[in-house]
């Protein structure tokens, strides 16, 4: 019994195995072409081949992508000939979704049951993102100085792969960049700690593909709004002079503008010693004192953000200054400056316009009168008769009427014709009157006459 049951044991096995033999036999003797894998350019068009040797009435060849069935499409085609025993599928304008897995087979058309499959073959895209990558996002809002800053650079997955990389318009040194996967996309992270230095700068993220030669493309996130607390610095004149009033100034910068300014004074001035503007910001000390040296005054400004302070010890002393030409001290008592005597010194230039100053008003002062006198006075000029008497010779010259030349007559002068003709033409004659030299006031008299 023993060896009865061993045998059919055997017998089975065999039968088994035979059955496994008789259908891979089937299986790889069935398809005499396959589909083989493939790289294709997307725009591209692309087909698959399959040929069996004979299959049964209700069977057919079928086309499957990743295990789904495919059917005729705008973009795919199939096509059967010699009754059944070969297929091809073709598909046309290749685009980065037709990646993936592609077989046929031979089924049975009642059941729908595979009874034999190709080979698998693969088929990959190659492309380029689509032309709205990448895409630059701006994950943390508001950005408050100090806390961490997150920025996306966003693309598709494509193959080739491309390269994601930030540029930074300044040195950043401590940032961490990480390359995330998601579906069908990837991004490049970049975070930081945000500093107020980075307050209105543009991050710019460049994309490039190795399938176009020098093809890149940008996107870009900014400029940043950066908030951060006052940043505050009080100034004054130091020393302050004692009794005079003096300015302090609480410079800040803040980002938004500071709303409220607060001034602390350790000891506490009275109110009477000190001023403060409506904007807050400029504190004035009315009669700053001596003993007052050593007052610590503090500015605190404040934002949206927090607060920010600042202090300054006040400094009152005399106001000394020591050259060699002199020096300027300050009375408190007398609440007066005294100038100590000393020597001037002046330079060449001020010599050199003071003399020039006093020249041009020694010439308008002195010398133009005189010139103006020498030139204009009546002064006679004396003459001798021929009885050694003084004659005095007048300023203006008088011609006596016997000199006068009258027409057609010629007496102890001459004149010229005139052009073209032979007489004389009429000719004007001026005479002048003299009047006494002791009448300054009076002018002389100009007479012309015409000759007869």
């Amino acid at each position: 019994m023993y060896c009865g049951i061993v045998s059919i044991m055997k017998s089975t096995l065999y039968l088994l195995f035979l059955s496994s033999c008789l259908e891979q036999i089937y299986c790889e003797g069935t398809f005499t072409t396959q589909p083989s894998d493939e790289t294709v350019k997307k725009g591209n068009n692309h087909w698959f081949q399959c040929d069996v040797n004979g299959i049964e009435s209700d069977q057919s060849l079928q086309w499957f992508r990743s295990g789904r069935r495919l059917n005729e499409e705008p973009r795919i085609t199939i096509q059967s000939k010699e009754s059944g025993t070969s297929s091809i599928l073709l598909i046309t304008g290749i685009i980065p979704s037709d990646a993936g897995q592609y077989y046929c087979a031979v089924v049975k058309s009642s059941t729908d049951e595979k009874i034999a499959s190709s080979r698998t073959a693969t088929l990959v895209v190659k492309s380029l993102p689509s032309s709205q990558y990448p895409y630059c996002i701006l994950e943390t809002i508001p950005i408050i100085a100090g806390s961490n800053l997150k920025l996306l650079c966003l693309s598709e997955k494509v193959v080739p792969p491309v390269t994601l990389d930030w540029i930074y318009p300044i040195d950043i040194r401590y940032k961490n960049t990480q390359l995330v996967e998601d579906g069908k996309n990837i991004s490049l992270e970049l975070s930081m700690t945000a500093k107020k230095q980075y307050n209105g700068i543009v991050f710019t993220c460049k994309q490039e593909s190795t399938l176009v030669q020098n093809n890149y493309t940008l996107c870009s996130v900014g400029p940043l709004n950066v908030l951060y607390k006052p940043d505050t610095a009080v100034q004054y004149a130091s020393p302050a002079l004692p009794g005079r009033e003096t300015i302090v100034f609480c410079q800040t910068s803040s980002n938004p503008p500071v709303t409220s300014y607060r001034w602390l004074f350790d000891p506490q001035l009275s109110e009477d010693e000190y001023n403060i503007d409506e904007s807050g910001q400029i504190l004035k000390l009315l009669n700053p004192k001596i003993k007052q040296t050593g007052t610590n005054i503090t500015c605190v400004a404040k934002n949206e953000v927090g607060y920010g302070s600042s202090s300054v010890n006040l400094h009152v002393s005399y106001n000394q200054v020591d050259s060699e030409h002199g020096s300027t001290t300050y009375d408190e008592n007398r609440n007066e400056f005294q100038s100590k005597e000393s020597d001037i010194g002046l330079s060449l230039d001020v010599i050199i316009i003071i003399a020039a100053g006093v020249v041009i008003i020694i010439v308008l002062v002195v010398l133009v009168p005189v010139y103006h006198y020498c030139l204009c006075r009546n002064d006679n000029t004396i003459i001798v008769d021929s009885l050694g008497k003084e004659v005095t010779q007048p300023e203006v010259y008088y011609e006596t009427r016997e000199g006068v030349i009258l027409r057609h007559t010629v007496q102890d002068r001459s004149l010229p014709r005139v052009p073209t003709t032979e007489v004389y033409g009429h000719w004007r004659h001026s005479t002048a009157s003299q009047v006494p030299n002791d009448l300054e006031s009076h002018s002389y008299t100009y007479i012309d006459t015409d000759n007869d």
